[in-house]
């Protein structure tokens, strides 16, 4: 920074001298650029990097200024129901960045303890074919009381997803297979999984994961310390 500086105080004092020649100011500029590559680059660098972050910040401010309102209804909730914050998530079982986006949700949870909960969406994208058929799957399971261990179970298995892997994780959660059968199968399944997919695409949802945090959007698998920014400037705010 020093050598910027110099080089700045340089092209001023000797500006005056040089105008008096023409091209000589010209000529002196490209002397002190030749002379000193790498303090120039380093000022364009530090120029750019200022002004991304910037940018990035403004970006990350404007999630702030909209945010989305989403019902829980009947959606499972993991964590303490009372909890401060609580992340909706709108998710795909056979999407690999869900998989990732739900470890970073347990990683979230298990840093803040009891002040995060999350509530599950289902949003099953048309070109996974085993998308849809998990999601009633692990609806099934719910209504059973059991959506959080068939829902872990599915992203432990996701390359495996399929019918026989939806039969086995019932069995292995000793859910009444009829039960669970008929009501994968059901019109309510269907309607439920429906009603989840329009929520989401309601407030700007359109591919997986898609996250919601206290009204903030977070449009894909972001790493836990995006959560944790957003969280950081929530509890900012509520002290003003």
């Amino acid at each position: 920074m020093k050598k910027i500086i110099a080089i700045a105080l340089a092209l001023v004092l000797f500006a005056p001298i040089a105008l008096a020649e023409e091209g000589s100011f010209e000529n002196l500029v490209l002397d002190i650029i030749k002379k000193n590559p790498e303090v120039i680059k380093e000022a364009l660098e530090k120029y750019e990097k200022e002004a991304t972050g910037k940018k990035q910040e403004d970006e990350f401010n404007k999630l702030f200024e909209d945010k989305a309102e989403i019902e829980i209804g009947q959606s499972p909730v993991r964590g303490d129901k009372k909890a401060e914050y609580t992340v909706i998530g709108f998710s795909d079982f056979q999407c690999p960045f869900c998989k990732r986006g739900d470890d970073t949700i347990k990683e979230l949870m298990k840093k803040y303890d009891k002040k995060v909960k999350y509530v599950f969406k289902h949003f099953p994208l048309s070109f996974h074919p085993e998308s849809s058929n998990a999601s009633k799957a692990a609806w099934a399971a719910g209504k059973q009381g059991k959506f959080y261990e068939y829902h872990d179970k599915l992203f432990e298995n996701q390359p495996k997803l399929g019918d026989e892997l939806y039969v086995q994780i019932a069995k292995d959660l000793n859910l009444n297979l009829d039960k669970f059968n008929k009501d994968r199968a059901s019109e309510d399944a269907e309607k439920q999984i429906q009603a989840d997919m329009k929520q989401g695409q309601d407030v700007g949802i359109q591919g997986t994961p898609g996250f919601v945090l206290n009204g903030i959007r977070i449009l894909g698998a972001y790493p836990i310390d995006h959560f944790e920014k957003i969280i950081s400037k929530l509890e900012t705010t509520a002290k003003k």
